[in-house]
């Protein structure tokens, strides 16, 4: 890997959410790859956990705060000072930071970069979804329809809320005048956040780092599994699919192949009593499990399978997979068509089509020998495209443009 003569002092901020989930991992994975390369990264974070612990004062602030947070503003620029930091990297800052964070970089003349995982930037809900249904509505146009439909957590004032804080920094054009850089991992998401009023030209296209990236550039595959197995790795969720994956399970004429779960989320318990109800065999729930295990079970599995049936700005599992030399059945839909070579690294299956998700599970477990050698081929995609020695190469130079 190349190390810069001069290491950077960069300043890494992020709002956690209550329940961590993928800009989290992508995040701290980014951390290691920039600290392993000798640069200086300082994390300056807060919890959405402490506004379970506010009092009604503070609560009835946050709305005003969420749009421009002059503590944030203060802390910031004092951070920034004390580590003498070159850059700030601001990877989320809602709700409890504030757009704020760009103008106290901004005062101080230091460039700022704004990663973008989502889209709460131009929709209210940041996956563009409303009844469990992908919806375009705002894409483009003022978000006010989803106050009406109080997309935000269902609530009416806290829809209210973040559409005062997109509509006032679309209308100040805050993301033109404050902030030098935005990255988004999928040329997919990098369209859609251009038509919501993300400058075009300074909008970089960089795909998520991997958990434990150096283990994974130097992993050797394991052989396939002698029994079909696929595995689902995911938040159980109505956006990602596993609904209609156990459905399609339901109809595959075999009984001895496994599906392995990991991961979880509100829809568990209803996934479970759908599994005991239909009495299929072979599917087991796993539970959330740390990385390691993530990755053992790949190692065992036959095919990794992606059922999304809502927008992904990248597909960090995809990768995974690819890194393990596993084949992958994937959703036509979002981000992952970009990261996926049809009929080399797997197969796009129409989202939504229990019967083709059906088909297309069923030829990957009776053609073995075909998964195999998409498996090898995904491992030279992973190699060629995805390493921490490229993934760092596409920062630095990210890093670079703003810098000058």
């Amino acid at each position: 890997m190349v190390i810069p003569k001069l290491p950077l002092r960069i300043l890494m901020l992020h709002n956690f959410y209550q329940f961590s989930g993928g800009e989290e991992v992508s995040m701290e994975a980014e951390i290691n790859l920039l600290r392993q390369a000798g640069h200086q990264v300082t994390l300056f974070s807060k919890d959405n956990q402490e506004i379970d612990h506010y009092s009604l004062a503070q609560t009835l602030q946050l709305p005003l705060k969420t749009v421009w947070n002059l503590s944030s503003y203060r802390d910031v620029r004092q951070e920034l000072q004390y580590h003498q930091s070159q850059i700030l990297h601001v990877q989320n800052f809602f709700p409890l930071f504030s757009p704020a964070v760009h103008g106290a970089a901004r005062s101080l003349d230091i460039p700022t970069v704004q990663h973008l995982r989502n889209f709460r930037l131009g929709c209210l809900n940041p996956w563009l979804r409303r009844q469990n249904k992908i919806c375009r509505d705002c894409v483009g146009k003022n978000p006010w329809r989803g106050v009406i439909y109080r997309c935000y957590r269902q609530s009416l004032p806290a829809s209210l809320t973040l559409w005062g804080m997109v509509t006032w920094h679309r209308w100040s054009r805050t993301w033109h005048h404050l902030v030098d850089g935005f990255i988004t991992p999928s040329r997919f998401a990098a369209e859609l956040l251009s038509q919501m009023g993300i400058p075009g030209d300074r909008l970089y296209v960089k795909p998520n780092t991997t958990p434990d990236p150096f283990a994974l550039a130097h992993h050797h595959p394991s052989p396939l599994p002698p029994s079909p197995r696929f595995l689902f790795i995911g938040r159980l969720s109505a956006e990602k699919g596993l609904d209609l994956l156990l459905r399609a399970w339901a109809e595959l004429p075999v009984s001895d192949w496994f599906l392995e779960i990991l991961g979880d989320g509100p829809d568990r318990d209803r996934l479970q009593h759908y599994v005991q109800e239909r009495q299929l065999k072979g599917v087991t729930f796993h539970g959330h499990q740390p990385k390691p295990i993530l990755h053992q079970w790949m190692q065992q599995a036959t095919a990794v399978v992606i059922p999304s049936q809502g927008y992904e700005t990248f597909g960090r599992t995809v990768i995974e997979a690819y890194a393990h030399g596993r084949a992958v059945l994937a959703s036509d839909l979002g981000a992952l068509p970009e990261l996926m070579i049809e009929g080399e690294t797997g197969f796009l299956v129409e989202p939504a089509n229990i019967f083709a998700w059906k088909e297309r599970i069923l030829w990957a477990g009776e053609h073995l020998t075909e998964m195999e050698t998409m498996g090898r081929r995904s491992r030279q995609v992973y190699l060629q495209n995805y390493t921490p020695e490229v993934n760092y190469q596409q920062l630095i130079e990210i890093y670079d443009k703003v810098l000058r």
